[in-house]
């Protein structure tokens, strides 16, 4: 199979970068309430939410990669060599880690007699689980996560304002643009 280098992104790679990122968004107040509050049946529902949201994340992450492997996008241009780099990292780490996330909390749920049945309904979840290790890298995953997610929003801003379009390779408009 040959591979092109594309300039800006299909429509639904478009796609499933904004909706990734809505369910992102919703992930961590529903990881945060979850594993503080006292309220049995919020938890309980909060788990499985995040388990099924988690899980779709990383199936969205999967079809990403592939299509990204399929039909790769250069870089913005202008970059720097250094921040090509980084930009490719950044952008392989946001499709790698949703995928341990799910495993990590999957594995948590597992080891805890919980998985499947935190997805039946009238479900208990203890306001404690048993700390197992795939619960400690989840947590150092989800924390290592939202830093890529501040540095991936500040280099598309950095770059947006300063240097061309990408909010609009990405299907985003009412940006200012400095491309061409």
């Amino acid at each position: 199979m040959t591979t092109t280098t594309a300039e800006s992104f299909t429509r639904t790679q478009q796609v499933l970068h904004w909706l990734s990122a809505l369910l992102i968004l919703a992930m961590f107040p529903m990881g945060f309430i979850m594993a503080r509050t006292d309220s049995d049946g919020l938890r309980a529902s909060l788990y499985a939410a995040h388990a099924v949201v988690g899980i779709t994340i990383a199936v969205i992450a999967v079809i990403r990669f592939v299509l990204a492997r399929r039909r790769p996008v250069a870089a913005p241009p202008g970059m720097p060599k250094w921040n090509e780099v980084l930009h490719h990292s950044v952008h392989v780490a946001a499709l790698v880690v949703p995928v341990l996330l799910a495993v990590t909390g999957v594995a948590t749920l597992a080891l805890n007699d919980l998985m499947p049945a935190v997805l039946r309904p009238g479900a208990v979840v203890p306001a404690e689980l048993v700390a197992v290790p795939p619960q400690a890298g989840h947590r150092v995953l989800a924390w290592a996560y939202i830093a890529l997610l501040v540095t991936h929003v500040a280099g598309v801003m950095r770059y947006q304002f300063s240097k061309g379009d990408v909010m609009g390779r990405m299907g985003a408009r009412g940006f200012p643009s400095r491309a061409g």
